[in-house]
C-alpha cells in the first residue's frame, strides 16, 4: 500500500508543474509549512450476535454506538501553483497523531445486559498523509484573500495502540484501513512581506472510509461461554484549525506582466535641479528632518468655467456651511495648490475673524464672443463669491462691494487659451493686508529633500505608434507620482513636497511603461538612493542644525518683473525679520509655461534680481544667492489657472544655523 501512496505524491507534485498560467495570479507559486490542531469525532459501531442452538442462527443480543470526541496535531509541507489568477492547485504532505478514550461494554448474553465503563480504552493514531486541492478566490469585496478550500485526503497508517486503562494492557488493531476523505474549508491569505504569506484555515475532514472494520464470526466468548458473533467499526472525522506559513521565490506584483525588452525604452537621464538652478545628474537624495516654515501664497482669483458663474471644478472646493464651522488654515497641507483650492473659506475665516475688514470683488470676463455679449455674467461671478461668503460664512454682507469690469485690469493674454481661461475671474481685494496675506504653515521635524526637483527624460525607440505611456515614482510600494499620455513619452517633473517621503533609507522607484497600437508592451525602471538624516543622528553626531523658511511672492502680473507694493510689503513685514546675521538667502526666479523658454528664463531672473535689489537695500552684510530657473521646473500644474499663476513667482529660502 505505502509504495502506491508514493507514487500517488510523487505524480501530483510533477503534473501540477506542467500546468501552464494563463493570467497573473492574486500571488505567486508560494511554498512552506503548514501546522493544526484538530478535534476528532471517533464513531464505534459495535454489534453482538449469539448462536442459538435451537435456531441454528446467530441472534443479535445487543448493539452499542456512543461517538466520542479526541483531540490530535499535525504538521507537514505544503505548495500553492496558480493555474488562473484566482484558482490554485495546493499540494500537502504531512505527519498525523490523534487520540482518544472510549468507553468499553461487556455484554452478558444470558442477561442481555451490558456492563459499561468510561474511558476504559484509550486509542492512538499516526499517518502520513497526501492531499492534493484546490484554492479558490472568489474576489470577494472587501475579503479579496479569502480562498476556498476543497480536496482528497489520502492516509497512509504508521502506527495504531490501544491500551486496556483497566488492566494497562496494550495491543494493536491488525488490518488498518487506508485512510481517504473528502476536504472542505476555508482560509485567509496575509502578504506579510514581498515573498511571505500566512494564511490561518480551518478545514472539515468527512471520511470515506473506516479506521478499523473487521468480522468475527463463530468465536467463543470467554465471558459468557457462548458462541458469538462481533462485528467492530471504527470512524473519524476531523476538524481543523491550523495556519500555513508559505514564501515566494518572486514577489508580488499587482500590474499586469509587461516584457521587458532592453534598448527599445528607457531613460536619457534622470536630472537633478542643483542649489544654483542648473540641471544636473541626480545621485542621490538626501532627506532631513528639520524646522521648516512656508508662506504660501493667496492667489486673489476665483476662477470660473467658460461662460458660467460657477467656478472651475478643478480650482476651488466649495463646502456648506456646516463645514465652513469646522474649518481652520492650520490644517491645510503643505501644497500651494491645494490650499488655493480653499480661497474662499480663507478669506470666509479671516473676514470672520476680523469683522472690521472689507473686500471688494470685482467680476470679469475673458473679452471671447462666448462671454462678450453676456452682460450680467460679470456681476453673476461677483455676486457668487459675495452670496459664498455671506451664507457659508455669516459674513456681514455690508462690508463686502461688488463691482464689475468687462476685461481685467491686468489681464494675461488672450493670444493662447490659457490666457483666455486666466481672465475669466472674480478679483479680491481688501485694505486690510491680513485678508489677503500668505499662509504660514511651519512646524518641527520637516522632512526636507535634497534636491528638491527630480526630471525624468524618457525616450522610446519603437516602430508602431504609442497609444499609452506612463511614468510611476514610487518608495517603498508607495505612489509618489504618476505622469501619462500618449505619443511620445514626455519628462516628468517631480517636485518634492515636504514630509512626502519617508523616514527611512528606502531607494526612490520609478518606472516607464510604454504601449504601441499593435498590443506591444515596453517595460524600463531605475532606482535612486535615498540618505535620511534624522533629529536624533544629528544630535549623536554633533551635525548642525539649521531653520529653513519659505517665502513665494505670486502678484507677479503677466509677463512682468516688477515687484507689487503689495510684495514690498510682505518683505518688509515678514521676510526681513527672518534674515539674521549668520542666515544663508536664496532667492528663485520662475515662470509658467506660456512662451519661449530662453525668455522665461531671461524673465525669472530679472523677477530674482529685482527681489535681491529690495532685501540688500536693507541687508547689506547678508549673503545673497540669485538664481533664474524659468518654467525649467513648473512649480504647479500649469493645466490650470490657478496653477499658472502660482508658477509666476520669486521664492525666498532663508537657511538660518540653529
Amino acid at each position: 500500500m505505502k509504495k502506491y501512496f508514493w507514487f500517488l505524491l510523487f505524480a501530483i507534485l510533477t503534473t501540477s508543474f506542467s500546468f501552464s498560467q494563463s493570467t497573473k495570479p492574486i500571488f505567486p507559486l508560494n511554498f512552506g509549512l503548514w501546522g493544526y490542531y484538530s478535534a476528532d469525532f471517533f464513531s464505534p459501531n459495535l454489534d453482538w450476535f449469539a448462536y442459538n442452538s435451537q435456531t441454528q442462527l446467530y441472534q443479535q443480543v445487543g448493539s452499542i454506538s456512543e461517538n466520542k470526541l479526541g483531540s490530535g496535531i499535525g504538521f507537514g509541507g505544503i505548495i500553492n501553483y496558480p493555474l488562473t489568477n484566482n484558482l490554485f492547485i495546493t499540494g500537502r504532505i504531512g505527519y498525523n497523531y490523534y487520540a482518544s478514550d472510549l468507553n468499553f461494554y461487556l455484554f452478558n448474553y444470558n442477561t442481555l445486559t451490558y456492563t459499561k465503563t468510561e474511558d476504559a480504552l484509550n486509542v492512538k493514531f499516526s499517518y502520513l498523509e497526501i492531499t492534493p486541492g484546490i484554492q479558490y478566490y472568489p474576489k470577494l469585496t472587501g475579503f479579496e484573500n479569502l480562498y476556498l478550500l476543497g480536496g482528497l485526503e489520502l492516509g497512509s497508517y504508521l502506527t495504531n495502540e490501544i491500551t486496556n486503562n483497566v488492566t494497562n494492557v496494550s495491543s494493536e488493531l491488525q488490518d488498518l484501513k487506508t485512510r481517504i476523505a473528502l476536504v472542505l474549508g476555508l482560509g485567509y491569505t496575509f502578504q506579510i512581506s514581498n515573498n511571505v504569506f500566512i494564511s490561518p484555515e480551518v478545514s472539515f475532514r468527512i471520511p470515506f472510509t473506516k479506521i478499523y472494520n473487521q468480522d468475527f464470526p463463530d468465536i467463543l466468548d470467554n465471558f459468557n461461554n457462548v458462541l458469538a458473533y462481533h462485528n467492530e467499526q471504527l470512524s473519524n472525522s476531523q476538524l481543523r484549525i491550523g495556519v500555513n506559513l508559505t514564501f515566494s521565490i518572486t514577489p508580488k506584483k499587482q500590474e499586469p506582466y509587461i516584457p521587458e525588452v532592453p534598448g527599445e525604452v528607457g531613460f536619457k537621464e534622470v536630472l537633478a535641479l542643483n542649489n544654483e538652478g542648473k540641471f544636473v545628474p541626480a545621485t542621490v537624495i538626501k532627506v532631513e528632518d528639520t524646522r521648516y516654515q512656508e508662506y504660501y501664497p493667496l492667489v486673489p482669483y476665483i476662477f470660473f468655467e467658460e461662460n458660467s458663474a460657477k467656478p472651475a471644478s478643478n480650482t476651488q472646493i466649495l463646502t456648506s456651511r456646516a463645514e465652513a464651522g469646522a474649518f481652520d488654515p492650520k490644517t491645510l497641507p503643505m501644497d500651494a495648490l491645494e490650499i488655493n483650492k480653499r480661497t474662499l473659506d480663507i478669506v470666509g475665516w479671516r473676514l470672520k475673524n476680523n469683522p472690521r475688514a472689507d473686500l471688494t470683488v470685482v467680476g470679469t470676463i475673458d473679452g471671447s464672443p462666448a462671454e462678450k455679449n453676456n452682460k450680467q455674467l460679470p456681476l453673476e461671478r461677483a455676486n457668487f463669491v459675495k452670496n459664498y461668503l455671506v451664507n457659508n460664512w455669516n459674513i456681514n454682507e455690508q462690508i463686502i462691494n461688488v463691482r464689475t469690469s468687462q476685461f481685467p485690469a491686468k489681464p494675461s493674454t488672450s493670444n493662447v487659451p490659457e490666457g483666455v481661461a486666466e481672465n475669466r475671474r472674480a478679483e479680491l481685494s481688501s485694505s486690510n493686508p491680513d485678508i489677503l496675506a500668505p499662509i504660514l504653515i511651519e512646524g518641527d521635524n520637516q522632512r526636507i529633500a535634497e534636491p528638491g526637483l527630480i526630471q525624468f527624460v524618457p525616450y522610446a525607440n519603437v516602430k508602431d505608434s504609442i497609444t499609452f505611456w506612463e511614468i510611476d515614482v514610487f518608495q517603498g510600494g508607495n505612489l509618489l507620482k504618476r505622469h501619462n499620455g500618449n505619443g511620445q513619452p514626455q519628462p516628468l517633473h517631480w517636485t518634492i513636497k515636504p514630509n512626502e517621503l519617508a523616514a527611512s533609507n528606502v531607494p526612490v522607484d520609478y518606472t516607464l511603461i510604454v504601449e504601441t497600437i499593435n498590443g506591444k508592451k515596453y517595460k524600463a525602471n531605475g532606482s535612486l538612493p535615498t540618505e535620511y538624516l534624522s533629529q536624533s543622528k544629528k544630535k549623536a553626531e554633533e551635525l548642525p542644525d539649521v531653520t529653513i523658511t519659505k517665502f513665494s511672492l505670486t502678484l507677479f502680473d503677466f509677463d512682468k518683473a516688477d515687484v507689487s507694493a503689495q510684495d514690498r510689503e510682505i518683505i518688509n513685514k515678514l521676510v526681513l525679520p527672518n534674515i539674521k546675521f549668520n542666515s544663508t538667502v536664496k532667492i528663485y526666479g520662475y515662470t509658467d509655461k506660456i512662451g519661449d523658454d530662453e525668455y522665461n528664463l531671461r524673465l525669472a531672473t530679472r523677477r530674482a534680481e529685482a527681489v535681491k535689489n529690495i532685501i540688500q537695500a536693507q541687508r547689506k552684510n547678508v549673503k545673497i544667492e540669485t538664481y533664474g530657473v524659468g518654467e525649467r521646473q513648473l512649480l504647479f500644474d500649469n493645466e490650470t489657472p490657478t496653477g499658472r499663476h502660482l508658477s509666476r513667482t520669486v521664492q525666498i529660502v532663508i537657511v538660518t544655523p540653529r
